[in-house]
């Protein structure tokens, strides 16, 4: 019999086998890669033709109100039909509501304030009156607005959720705790809170970005602080949102004047106004897309309502401006304002922050001033 050779195995080097490993990887994360772009274009393609205008315009403001993104919808439109999307979007310079709207302040009744409305029942509650001699924080388990204050502290954090996003409600029980405070270049809500010795809060109103940088260092539209006038506005009647010194808050258009004359302490300019005397604002005339918000109200018992909603992130795409007026009315606001949304977007409370900012750092961006309590 004639003996067969045994076959030598093929014996490869380390180096080999871990070159082929780089390789498979790499040929992974290509593929992978050529599969997002081109999905990426066809979802791009298909929102931005003609014969979806409401999704054309979503999705394009969408893009447009990202730092990071705002090219993507010249990728498919011109340069005229952005800017007529964008000049449609923000109407007369985010002011096309109504400028006579301004609310009622008879309609908070803080416990311990005279008001027709301490005798009315609250939806929802017992139909108990609460004690005039009593604090906001002893009574509001008496109305009865869904949430208790059980800890004792004064401000009850709720996470929330809807239809594609996920935020926070933090409730502010006492609104006399409450503050504008000013931030500046590079002034994280962190070390605005720090500085001004405040427990918690959110970002504020909008700011000139000259540098490109999202640096927050000037505020932008009429602001007031302290009680003392930080810049002025822009339109004649401008939507404004703030705590006079009574602790009520104001929402609607506003002058100058008009401010001093109910007494303003703090307060800034942003749009639009969400709810104004218990009733739902027409948001229409913005065409807004799908992004981070952030907003303010206060209910009839004055507590106030401090709202975040992530957004761009797998977990939370972010809300419109009518999501944000659901959550609002879902806790009771007579008035509400939309403020700075997208990476501005940020909630701070005890040394850390609760939500998950959509800036390229994750963490807080500077802001020209912010909302808080102490």
């Amino acid at each position: 019999m004639v003996a067969r050779k045994k076959k030598k195995k093929n014996k490869s080097s380390p180096w080999a086998a871990f070159n082929r490993v780089l390789d498979r990887i790499f040929i992974f994360l290509f593929v992978t890669g050529v599969i997002l772009v081109c999905g990426g274009l066809g979802v791009g393609y298909i929102a931005t033709r003609e014969e979806f205008p409401s999704l054309r315009d979503t999705f394009v403001m969408t893009m447009m109100e990202t730092r990071r993104f705002h090219f993507i919808p010249r990728v498919f439109l011109s340069q005229d039909e952005c800017s007529e999307i964008l000049s449609r979007a923000r109407g007369a310079g985010g002011d096309a509501g109504d400028s006579a709207l301004t609310s009622d302040p008879s309609l908070i009744h803080r416990p311990g304030q005279t008001s027709q409305q301490e005798t009315a029942a609250v939806p929802g509650s017992e139909g108990e009156n609460p004690d005039p001699d009593a604090t906001a924080e002893e009574n509001s388990d008496v109305i009865d607005y869904g949430y208790v204050d059980e800890d004792g502290d004064g401000y009850i954090l709720v996470p929330v959720s809807g239809r594609g996003f996920n935020g926070y409600m933090l409730i502010v029980l006492d609104p006399s705790r409450c503050f504008v405070a000013r931030g500046g270049e590079y002034q994280t809500i962190n070390l605005i809170a720090e500085r001004t010795g405040a427990i918690g809060g959110i970002n504020g109103g909008a700011f000139r970005d000259e540098k490109g940088g999202g640096s927050g260092g000037n505020p932008e539209g009429l602001t007031i602080i302290d009680g003392q006038l930080i810049e002025g506005a822009r339109y004649d009647r401008e939507a404004f949102v703030g705590f006079d010194s009574q602790g009520i808050l104001h929402v609607g258009y506003y002058t100058y004047s008009d401010c001093l004359n109910l007494d303003i302490v703090g307060g800034v300019s942003f749009s639009p106004p969400l709810i104004i005397n218990g009733e739902r604002q027409d948001t229409s005339y913005i065409i807004s897309g799908v992004n981070p918000r952030t907003a303010i109200g206060q209910r009839a018992d004055g507590a106030i309502l401090m709202l975040v909603i992530d957004g761009r992130q797998l977990s939370s795409a972010g809300a419109k401006y009518d999501d944000v007026t659901d959550v609002m009315l879902q806790f009771g606001a007579v008035n509400a304002m939309n403020l700075d949304g997208g990476s501005s977007t940020v909630m701070y409370l005890n040394g850390e922050l609760v939500n998950s900012p959509s800036s390229a750092s994750g963490q807080s961006r500077g802001l020209p001033n912010a909302f808080l309590f102490r």
